[in-house]
C-alpha cells in the first residue's frame, strides 16, 4: 500500500479528529473550501467508494447528519484553523489564505448558521480526487458567503 496521509491522520490524530466511531472518523479540512468544511474518512484504508462495505457507505450519511445537527456548533474552528496555519509551510499559501479567511469570518459571526451544505465524494482521477483513501467532503453554505466549490451532484 505505501504511505497514506489519511491513515497517518487517523493513527496520529495530528489533525484533531473530532468524531470517531468503529468505522469512520471526522476532522476539519486543512484547506477549507468554506467555513466549517470537514471530511469523513473510513478508519480502514479503502481507496475507492466501490470497495466500501454497505455498512461503511451508509454510515457516511449518518455521521454527516450527526456532525451537522449535533456537533457542528461545538467545534472550535478558529482553534483548528490556527493549528493548520502553524503546521503549514510558508509556501502553502492556499491553506494559509483559506484558514485566515475562515478565522476572519468566524470572528465576525457570533453563531455559525449554514443555510445549506454540499456533501459528496470524488471518485477517479478525472474527478479531482487527490488522495488514494476514500473521504467524503461536507461543505457548509452560508447566504452571505459564496460557496463556489460545492458539489454539483449529490447522492
Amino acid at each position: 500500500m505505501g504511505y497514506c496521509q489519511f491513515c497517518e491522520m487517523i493513527e496520529t490524530n495530528a489533525y484533531n479528529i473530532f468524531y470517531r466511531d468503529r468505522l469512520l472518523a471526522a476532522l476539519v479540512e486543512i484547506c477549507p473550501k468554506n467555513v466549517g468544511h470537514f471530511l469523513i474518512i473510513p478508519l480502514r484504508h479503502v481507496e475507492s467508494i466501490f470497495d466500501l462495505s454497505n455498512e461503511e457507505y451508509l454510515q457516511f450519511r449518518k455521521v454527516a447528519w450527526r456532525v451537522l445537527f449535533d456537533q457542528f456548533h461545538r467545534i472550535n474552528f478558529i482553534e483548528r484553523y490556527e493549528h493548520y496555519i502553524a503546521l503549514a509551510e510558508k509556501s502553502d499559501k492556499r491553506v494559509i489564505e483559506r484558514c485566515h479567511s475562515g478565522i476572519e469570518y468566524l470572528r465576525e459571526e457570533s453563531h455559525l448558521a449554514p443555510s445549506g451544505f454540499s456533501m459528496g465524494f470524488n471518485e477517479g482521477s478525472d474527478s479531482g480526487k487527490e488522495y488514494r483513501h476514500v473521504h467524503m467532503h461536507v461543505i457548509p453554505a452560508y447566504g452571505d458567503r459564496v460557496n463556489e466549490h460545492g458539489f454539483r451532484f449529490l447522492f
